[in-house]
């Protein structure tokens, strides 16, 4: 598309003025594409449709049907162009200003009045107290990941002259029953056991406990409230069981060859290395996280945002139709849904437009601070970001690279873009209010603040 020529004038609060010009270079070009489509269905004697020749089609139609059909297919894509071009985001449908297209080599000019989103009355937004977790790795938490890989490639040894202790494997025949009948898929043969592991109904793992090779036990237990099927759930089952066999797990030895062949390191003071490392990555980056949303929030609340009513229904309907691809690909129904959230259909509902106001108030405040501090998008960085989009996905960056641009995606992209910058800025403005994790903040630990 040659390029169009656009200016944008602000009207009164929430509508703007686009003016568009479109060079005769691009008229020539949409003329073109309509007579194309046209000569697809007519019908001229001695012709086959689609291989009419363009005068014949121009005598045929007509030069004031062909450039209307032009204006018709053409405006909306100028339009669309104009919008881009301006970086002007409508929320609902513009008025056009338009005359007839009659000439095909000069320039043709269009109005188009568009809503859009008031601004927002930005509050305080630099200089942000937050809270931040100062994050450590305890000795005892490196240690919780290398038993469990002991664990992993434990021997289980068996035990001949004690009872059945929490954390050992036995080897059991159980039948349940209630109220004198058979309990339903309640029966086992030689089925291995862990005690402690909670794959039983409680009771039924602690009172084996204590059992020795051999005995047997009658086990009188109640199913929990919310068990399924609900017809049992509370009632009374009786199992018999009988121990056959007794093991316990016994762990290799911590050296520096358990961890030679068990990880990709030599020595164990390197796994561990390595475990406290990524742990602390981990939660350096969730405490990170969790200072950027304390930041956006007080700015958030800071801020005065008129929401236009039609801007929070479009997106309260996006976020349910997004709801319902994913439950349809999922098997689930929106009434299933809401009773697994414990919500009403309703209340879903309406949680769709609470988060479509949060949504909506966060994206107008942080456009509000880009265009406050001046914040720009340059092409290359939307081309690094899709680049690092396609890596992250493991899909081919050139691939999508033309699927953003044919699809118009690159001003998505760039808004993106746009919007974590603003946030980036307040981060790194804003003053933490460093404290340890404890659940809660200790009453003689008084938060340190750190001035930038």
């Amino acid at each position: 598309m040659a390029e169009i020529k656009s200016t944008v004038k602000k009207l009164e609060p929430g509508k703007v003025e686009l003016e568009v010009e479109v060079p005769a270079e691009e008229i020539k070009t949409q003329i073109d594409r309509a007579l194309k489509q046209m000569g697809k269905t007519a019908r001229v004697a001695g012709f086959r449709k689609g291989k009419i020749p363009r005068p014949v089609l121009v005598s045929h139609f007509g030069k004031e049907a062909i450039l209307a059909r032009t204006l018709h297919d053409a405006l909306p894509l100028w339009y669309k162009e104009a919008l881009d071009q301006a970086g002007v985001k409508p929320i609902d449908n513009p008025e056009l200003d338009f005359d007839t297209l009659d000439e095909q080599d000069k320039p043709y000019a269009f109005k188009a009045t568009v809503p859009v989103a008031p601004r927002p009355k930005l509050g305080k937004y630099i200089g942000l107290e937050a809270e931040k977790e100062v994050v450590e790795v305890k000795d005892a938490e490196v240690e919780e990941p290398i038993e469990r890989m002991r664990k992993r490639v434990a021997k289980l040894e068996k035990v001949d002259s004690r009872a059945a202790t929490e954390g050992d494997f036995v080897v059991i025949d159980f039948t349940g029953f209630v109220a004198g009948e058979l309990l339903e898929g309640g029966s086992g043969k030689d089925y291995m056991l862990e005690l402690g592991s909670g794959a039983f109904i409680p009771g039924f793992e602690s009172r084996i406990a204590g059992m020795k090779e051999g005995q047997s036990k009658k086990l009188t237990l109640a199913f929990p409230d919310d068990y399924r099927p609900e017809s049992l759930a509370g009632g009374e089952v009786v199992f018999d069981v009988t121990v056959k066999d007794i093991k316990e797990r016994v762990l290799p030895e911590l050296t520096d060859e358990f961890a030679a062949e068990n990880s990709e390191f030599d020595t164990v003071e390197e796994l561990r290395g390595d475990i406290r490392s990524r742990m602390m990555k981990a939660r350096e980056a969730a405490a990170e996280n969790l200072f950027r949303e304390q930041v956006l929030s007080k700015a958030l609340e800071a801020a005065e945002v008129d929401i236009p009513p039609v801007l929070l229904e479009k997106r309260s309907r996006e976020l349910e139709e997004e709801l319902g691809i994913a439950l349809k690909d999922s098997g689930v129904t929106i009434e299933q849904y809401a009773e697994q959230a414990g919500m009403s259909v309703e209340g879903v509902r309406q949680s769709f437009e609470t988060e479509a106001e949060r949504q909506i108030k966060q994206d107008l405040v942080l456009e509000a601070v880009a265009e406050n501090e001046g914040l720009e998008v340059g092409t290359d960085e939307v081309e690094a970001e899709v680049r690092a989009q396609a890596a992250r996905r493991g899909i081919d960056a050139e691939k999508l690279l033309k699927k953003t641009r044919d699809a118009r995606r690159e001003g998505f992209v760039k808004e993106n873009l746009l919007r974590r910058k603003a946030l980036d800025l307040m981060v790194e403005k804003a003053i933490p209010v460093l404290h340890k994790h404890t659940g809660a903040v200790e009453e003689e630990e008084k938060p340190e603040v750190i001035k930038p």
